[in-house]
């Protein structure tokens, strides 16, 4: 015979850790606030230790929980599976993905057929955003590029990045011949930080104020500008990969320079981690392993 707990009190543990709330994970069990509790309580005494802190702020997963909840999400996905399978019932898996509206077309759109081909079962939704991101509360997954110290402690960190200027024709041909920038027409990516200037200051060059630029939005019209020759423009190594690989635009100034900021993914904890999701993440971080020629 088995030792386990009944599979009631598995089901209201998993439930309420994923979702640190006891309450909603009543609602998703179709069941009280009060059932769930006593679930979970029976399961602490069956240990004879707690699987949650319950402190004024709300829940938090003590030592034994944390330790706990990988193998019971991976035993319930797994029972959840085999159900499925029997009855015949294959429901087609689902993700939501936010992230900026640039990284969705200058990185995923390449990329994201060799995901679906892999896994034929599985939707994805993109949902794309320009500064901030109404939609990251939908999202099972997320991207954003940000100073370290402001993601989030369980956020997974791809790169770390570096900005690069990017041109094409007679304009790479000036910054490359040393002409100075303030002579070479410039595009400038509007956002939370002035990538011109943290690039300027870590090549030691000083950018003159007042100069007239073309402000744009997003780094898919920067870089599609600088492409057609409108202009010098400075941005994420992440953006210009493909581009530069390609030969469409160059880096005229050689691999630009190393900033504070990084690549962060980051799952929705209010969301349930379905192998879809874990599926997803693994294949992002799978093209930041390694070379990142490779990417």
């Amino acid at each position: 015979m088995r030792e386990l707990p009944h599979l009631v009190y598995l089901q209201a543990f998993e439930a309420a850790a994923r979702h640190l709330s006891f309450t909603r994970a009543a609602d998703e069990l179709n069941c009280t606030q009060a059932a769930i509790s006593q679930r979970v309580r029976a399961l602490e005494q069956y240990f004879g230790r707690p699987l949650f802190r319950r402190q004024a702020s709300g829940l938090e997963l003590s030592s034994a929980g944390k330790a706990y909840l990988p193998g019971i999400t991976q035993a319930l996905d797994m029972a959840e599976a085999a159900t499925r399978g029997l009855t015949g019932r294959r429901e087609r898996q689902g993700i939501t993905v936010s992230a900026p509206i640039s990284f969705l077309n200058l990185w995923m759109a390449p990329r994201l057929g060799e995901f679906l081909a892999g896994h034929p079962g599985i939707a994805v939704q993109l949902n794309s955003s320009i500064w901030t991101d109404p939609n990251i509360d939908l999202a099972d997954v997320s991207f954003a590029f940000e100073k370290p110290e402001l993601i989030a402690p369980e956020a997974i960190v791809l790169c770390s990045e570096r900005l690069v200027l990017v041109g094409a024709g007679r304009h790479a041909e000036s910054a490359a011949r040393s002409t100075p920038l303030q002579e070479i027409p410039q595009i400038e990516i509007q956002g939370k930080y002035s990538l011109w200037d943290i690039w300027s200051d870590g090549m030691g060059l000083r950018r003159t104020p007042g100069l007239p630029l073309l402000r744009v939005d997003t780094a898919v019209s920067a870089l599609e500008l600088a492409a057609a020759g409108a202009g010098l423009t400075v941005l994420y190594s992440t953006y210009a990969e493909r581009l530069l690989a390609g030969g469409s635009i160059t880096a005229p100034l050689g691999p630009g320079v190393a900033v504070p900021h990084v690549l962060a993914m980051s799952r929705n904890p209010k969301r349930k981690e379905t192998g879809a999701v874990r599926s997803f993440m693994e294949w992002v971080s799978g093209h930041f392993s390694g070379d990142p020629a490779a990417r």
